[in-house]
């Protein structure tokens, strides 16, 4: 007697039992579906893969940025000190309320370091970017472009918001964005159950950071546009998308007054508008020109194929762009929604019309060794020293700091390396005069900072009046000599970027 192997399986006595439902099923069926990937989608498999060789083998010494550090330090202050209310970090900030809206991103980026090191934190990252660029190449795909014109948009949207694929609590949402975009595009061309998926995707969404409050927006474009589409007939689901989209946002460990205050102030009402650069406008300049050259080509290819695009294709596009626009931050979202839709207006058109056969046997042999070579990569990543990891963040600073740092000092450090240096040297906690959590602080302290920075005013050294150790940023504006002026101060550190300057007392 046939049995099939997929439906039944032996007893231990020789008869035939049922097997589990989905026994072996499930498995076949994904297998079935990495294989098809490799024998006929080879051409975003060797770019997908090339993509993360390169990712592994170069990027990482350049994924370290100013908040790599605050994640990692306010990470660290989740897991030894509970979730933060008040600030207890900072001098300027002490006791201001601070709600730490990424607390589970951050404790999980302390946690992989705790396992891995910067090796796993690399890896993570790059399981994230990656990931993310493979789920926007899928929709792509699946809402009808072809291979080619995901290759012709890769490098631009790559290139536009370099700073984005960086250790950052923002990388751990790029998946959840571009794979929600792809549930929403998909909803918007047929609606299924599947757009409920939405919800538990915003509730993760907004704990690991703020960028959530854009996920909302969609899901709430996406039941407008239904219900426009639908001439009122979807009624019941758009005003379920519109009231359970923000309320997901809401489940946090923090109360809702709390956790709506938060978006409120860094929103509607930032106190440091204008005055930190990603929440600036992208004026044109040298960091800026890959973006324009990205909404160059977007705009024209959307406008040349419109027609292969939805409505709600085009308005997620448009959001996006004004947000990138009004601030630099929001560049990566336009970029990465560039990803997912203009491919798709570009549709087959860059196809061969008569496509040979795939050659399967060699495409699955090309993605087995482009699978192998990307284990490996992140395999050696294992083997590097920290400092490796640390190339543009030396210890020998935080180790003069160390040097001559007394019981009770505190120190003056720019933004740039307060966190560095707070994770660095923990007891500097409550000892540091500020770092990058600008919504902490009001509107006279950045008017004291701007002074400081510029050296306005009689009084702009007053700022780190106090301190008897200042960090002096030389790629803004150099104190150090107004500094060493005083008596008794001397340098302990000297470097192209960083002068540490021990006074001799904490003046002021």
């Amino acid at each position: 007697m046939h049995v099939d192997a997929g439906a039944e399986r032996a007893s231990p006595k020789g008869t035939v039992v049922p097997a589990p439902v989905g026994y072996g099923g499930a498995q076949s069926r994904v297998a079935g579906t990495v294989r098809r990937i490799a024998e006929e989608e080879h051409i975003l498999v060797v770019l997908i893969a090339g993509f993360a060789l390169i990712f592994l083998l170069v990027f990482p010494p350049a994924l370290l940025v100013n908040d790599s550090w605050l994640n990692l330090m306010a990470g660290r202050e989740v897991v030894e000190h509970g979730l933060p209310g008040r600030d207890e970090i900072t001098v300027y900030g002490h006791g201001s309320t601070w709600t730490d809206q990424q607390w589970l991103a951050q404790v999980f980026m302390y946690g992989a370091h705790g396992l891995g090191g910067y090796a796993l934190l690399s890896i993570v990252t790059c399981v994230s970017v990656v990931g993310a660029f493979a789920l926007a190449a899928t929709a792509a795909r699946s809402l009808g472009a072809g291979p080619r014109a995901i290759w012709l948009l890769f490098l631009p949207v790559l290139v536009a918001a370099p700073w984005a694929w960086s250790i950052r609590a923002q990388m751990l949402t790029l998946p959840l964005y571009t794979g929600l975009l792809w549930l929403l595009a998909t909803e918007a061309r047929g609606s299924t159950r599947r757009v409920w998926l939405a919800i538990p995707m915003l509730v993760l969404w907004g704990n690991l950071h703020g960028s959530a409050a854009l996920g909302a927006l969609l899901v709430i474009l996406l039941g407008a546009y239904e219900l426009v589409r639908g001439r009122g007939s979807s009624w019941q689901r758009t005003v379920s998308l519109v009231v359970l989209a923000p309320l997901a946002l809401l489940v946090t460990p923090y109360s809702p007054s709390t956790t709506v205050r938060y978006y409120h102030l860094m929103l509607v009402d930032p106190p440091f508008a204008g005055q930190v650069t990603e929440w600036r406008w992208p004026a044109p300049a040298a960091n800026t020109i890959a973006f324009y050259v990205l909404v160059a080509v977007a705009v024209a290819i959307v406008a040349w194929g419109r027609r292969r695009l939805t409505a709600f294709d085009i308005a997620v596009l448009a959001i996006t762009l004004v947000g990138a626009f009004t601030a630099i931050r929001g560049i990566p979202w336009f970029a990465m929604a560039c990803m997912v839709f203009v491919p798709v207006a570009i549709g087959r058109s860059l196809e061969a019309r008569h496509p040979g056969a795939p050659r399967r046997s060699l495409n699955v042999a090309i993605s087995v060794g482009l699978a192998a070579a990307v284990v490996i990569a992140a395999g050696s990543l294992f083997l590097r020293s920290d400092s490796w990891f640390e190339d543009y963040w030396p210890n020998e600073p935080a180790n003069a700091v160390a040097s001559v740092l007394r019981p009770g000092d505190r120190v003056f450090a720019p933004d740039r390396f307060s966190d560095w240096l707070l994770w660095k040297l923990p007891e500097l906690r409550g000892r540091t005069a500020y770092d990058v959590r600008f919504e902490l602080y009001d509107g006279d302290f950045f008017d004291r900072l701007a002074h400081y920075n510029s050296e306005a005013g009689p009084r702009w050294k007053s700022f780190a009046d106090g301190y008897r150790i200042v960090l002096v940023d030389e790629t803004v504006r150099s104190h150090t000599k107004e500094l060493l002026a005083e008596p008794g101060a001397r340098a302990v550190y000297r470097g192209k970027e960083l002068t540490i300057v021990e006074r001799a007392s904490s003046a002021g």
